[in-house]
């Protein structure tokens, strides 16, 4: 068991980080990574089931619906790319259940709400602890670098992005402008509204905006939020998973022995 285990373990790791260098490259990550995990995941199933019967077709089936539902719906939500939902399902097939070799699940292994999660769903849930690393870290470069006064008017925005000057806006990549301006009426106010993930930052945007502001109607500078890959975090939350299981419950558990 332990040998199949660390094969499926060192044929995933590879293609998740590769995924990371190609979505930071290229901002796309082709399907051919996770349908080639999902090749090599159903033999290993298969394998699996004839050596350990039905408790763990019980699992792996469960893995799979269980990921298949919970990623589809962030997806649909916007809350992650179609990428990072293949990703998760494909490591639902390749690895169903948590691997014996982590360090804390052992210690924990009593506790069954350790077994609520599929290993999938537990790389996703560390992956988010670790995705909280970006908004405090947003907050606290605001909190070092606006005013008080300025922090106080936008904390709304202090955890999600940072300004910056619309020279400099118009020469960034993998950025988005959090705010969408709107010119109603000719020689009106412009509305600025939030946009939740952010607007697109093309030529025509920032043309739109040094036009705004040659006409006073804005500042020199907007609210801009980083793009930054989730399939980074999926790999740490991965990564994590292997080591010290659920980070969720390990963290609770430590609070409560």
């Amino acid at each position: 068991m332990m040998i199949i285990e660390l094969f499926s373990v060192l044929f995933c790791a590879p293609i998740l980080i590769y995924a990371c260098y190609s979505d930071i490259i290229k901002r796309s990550v082709t399907n051919k990574l996770w349908l080639f995990m999902v090749a090599i995941g159903f033999p290993v199933a298969l394998y699996n089931f004839f050596s350990q019967g039905t408790d763990f077709l019980i699992c792996f089936t469960y893995s799979v619906l269980f990921t298949f539902a919970l990623t589809y719906l962030f997806f649909r939500l916007g809350l992650f790319g179609g990428a990072d939902a293949k990703c998760l399902i494909a490591i639902s097939v390749l690895i169903p259940v948590q691997p014996d070799f982590a360090f804390v699940y052992h210690q924990y292994a009593a506790n069954s709400s350790l077994l609520l999660f599929p290993f999938a769903i537990t790389t996703l849930l560390n992956g988010a602890i670790f995705s909280l690393c970006v908004p405090i870290g947003l907050f606290v470069y605001n909190v070092l670098s606006l005013s008080r006064g300025e922090l106080k008017a936008n904390l709304r925005y202090a955890f999600i992005g940072y300004e910056k000057s619309l020279e400099a806006v118009s020469g960034m990549k993998h950025t988005r402008l959090v705010h969408l301006y709107d010119d109603d009426e000719e020689g009106g106010d412009i509305k600025r509204s939030f946009i939740f993930g952010g607007i697109e930052i093309d030529a025509e945007v920032v043309e739109a905006l040094k036009k705004y502001h040659a006409q006073g109607k804005i500042g020199d500078k907007v609210w801009v939020t980083p793009e930054l890959p989730f399939i980074l975090f999926i790999t740490a939350g991965f990564l994590s998973a292997l080591l010290f299981g659920n980070l969720v419950f390990c963290i609770l558990l430590s609070l409560l022995v």
